[in-house]
C-alpha cells in the first residue's frame, strides 16, 4: 500500500520530536494502562478481552507507532502486516470493525495528547509539534485501513462459511438426510423449536429473474424461517404460509414438526410441479390444485382419456378444432351455456349444437360426472402438451 509522506522535517525538528518520543517510551507502561482503562470504558466489547491480552495488544501499538514517529516515517510492510494480523484476530474474536477501529483512535489520540503536554512543558516549536501530528496521524490511517480491510475480510469469510452451513442443514432438513441427532443439535443452533409446526414451501421465480433472490426471499421469509437455494428453485421453511411476490409461483406442503418436515416438503414440490406446468402464479398446496397434479403425473390415463374424448375431433377437420375450443371455454365458465355463448360471441342453440355434435363424434354424455371429469382431465393434459 503507497503511504502518504510530507516533505522531510528540518533535522532540528526530528531531534526534538526523538527526544519527547524518548520521554513517551520511558513511561510507556503508565500510558498503556490509561489507555487501556478508557477503552474497556468506552468500549464494551473490549471487556471481554483478558485484561493482560488487552495490555499487550496495546502495548504493541504504541511501540509501533512510537517507533515510527521517532524516525517520522510511515509504517513499514512489517507493521502493516502485523497490523492486518491484528485485524484478522479481532475479527475471530467476535469484535466488530467499529469496536477495533475505535480502539486504535483512543490509543493514537493518547499518545498524540501525552506528546502534546510534553511539547508545551519543554517549550517545543510548532516545527516539531507538526512534524510529529503529520507523522502519527498519517501512521494511522494507514495502519486502520488495513485494520479494517483485514477484519472486513473475516468477517466475508465468516459469512460465507455461517451462509454454507445454513444452506447445507436446510437442504438435509428438507430432504431428510439428518439422524435424530443431528437434527437435535443443528436445529438449536439456528433457533427453531423441535415443537413447532412449520410451513415448508418452494418457489420460482420468473424465468426472465424478474426480481433479485435476496428480495424474493426476504418476503417468503417474513416473519422468521430459513430458506436456501435449490437447483432452480428456493425451498425453506417459513413460520407462516409465504405471500407470492409478482411473477412467482410457491408449492406449499402442510405445516410439520421437523422430523415430518421432508414428507411434507415432497408434497410442496409436487405442488409447486404443477403449478408450473400450468402456468400458474400463486401460493398453491395440492388441495388448491384439484385434481392437476394427478394429470401431470398420470401420463397414461392422461393419454388413454385424449383418445376417447379428444382425438375423435381430428378427424373432423376445423369443425373439430372448434368443438375442442367450445369445450375448453364451456368449462372455463363453470359448464354455464349463457356466459359461454356470450365469450364464444355465438347464441346459446349454436352453443347446445356444438355441445351435441361432440356427443355424437365421442359416444360420451356430458350430463355423465364420470364423462365430464375424464373430458376435463383430457383438455388439461392436451394444455401441458401445447
Amino acid at each position: 500500500m503507497a503511504v502518504p509522506t510530507t516533505p522531510g522535517p528540518s533535522p532540528e525538528a526530528a531531534r526534538v520530536v526523538g527526544t519527547l518520543v524518548n520521554e513517551i517510551e520511558a513511561e510507556r507502561e503508565a500510558l498503556v494502562g490509561r489507555i487501556g482503562d478508557r477503552i474497556r470504558d468506552e468500549i464494551p466489547d473490549f471487556r471481554r478481552l483478558p485484561a493482560d491480552a488487552l495490555a499487550r495488544a496495546i502495548r504493541g501499538n504504541v511501540t509501533r507507532a512510537l517507533t515510527a514517529v521517532h524516525d517520522l516515517r510511515p509504517p513499514t510492510d512489517a507493521e502493516l502486516e502485523q497490523a492486518a494480523e491484528i485485524g484478522r484476530e479481532r475479527a475471530e474474536q467476535g469484535l466488530t470493525v467499529d469496536a477495533v477501529l475505535h480502539a486504535y483512535r483512543v490509543t493514537v489520540t493518547a499518545v498524540w495528547s501525552r506528546f502534546g503536554e510534553l511539547a508545551r512543558e519543554r517549550g517545543a516549536d510548532v516545527t516539531s509539534v507538526l512534524a510529529f501530528s503529520e507523522t502519527l496521524w498519517l501512521w494511522a490511517d494507514a495502519v486502520m485501513d488495513i485494520v479494517g480491510h483485514a477484519h472486513r475480510e473475516i468477517e466475508l469469510e465468516q459469512a460465507r462459511e455461517e451462509q454454507q452451513r445454513r444452506d447445507g442443514f436446510v437442504v438435509a432438513l428438507l430432504t431428510g438426510t439428518l439422524d435424530a441427532a443431528e437434527l437435535r443439535r443443528e436445529s438449536a443452533a439456528f433457533g427453531l423449536d423441535p415443537d413447532y409446526l412449520y410451513v415448508p414451501f418452494r418457489a420460482r421465480g420468473p424465468a426472465d429473474g424478474g426480481g433479485t433472490p435476496h428480495r424474493v426471499a426476504a418476503v417468503l421469509t417474513d416473519g422468521g424461517g430459513l430458506i436456501t437455494a435449490l437447483d432452480r428453485d428456493l425451498a425453506g421453511i417459513s413460520v407462516q404460509a409465504p405471500a407470492a411476490p409478482p411473477g412467482t409461483a410457491i408449492g406449499l406442503g402442510p405445516p410439520a414438526r421437523l422430523e415430518a418436515l421432508p414428507a411434507a416438503f415432497a408434497l410442496a414440490s409436487r405442488a409447486l410441479q404443477t403449478a408450473l406446468a400450468f402456468g400458474e402464479e400463486g401460493v398453491f398446496t395440492l388441495a388448491d390444485l384439484s385434481i392437476r397434479p394427478a394429470v401431470l403425473a398420470d401420463e397414461a390415463l392422461g393419454d388413454a382419456f385424449t383418445a376417447r374424448h379428444l382425438d375423435p375431433l381430428a378427424g373432423l377437420g376445423r369443425i373439430g378444432a372448434e368443438l375442442e375450443q367450445t369445450l375448453r371455454t364451456w368449462f372455463d365458465c363453470e359448464m354455464r351455456v349463457e356466459e359461454t355463448a356470450k365469450a364464444l360471441h355465438v347464441h346459446p342453440n349454436t352453443l347446445r349444437h356444438r355441445l351435441h355434435r361432440f356427443e355424437d363424434a365421442t359416444g360420451a354424455t356430458l350430463r355423465d360426472p364420470r364423462d365430464l371429469v375424464e373430458l376435463w382431465w383430457a383438455l388439461e393434459r392436451r394444455r401441458l402438451e401445447a
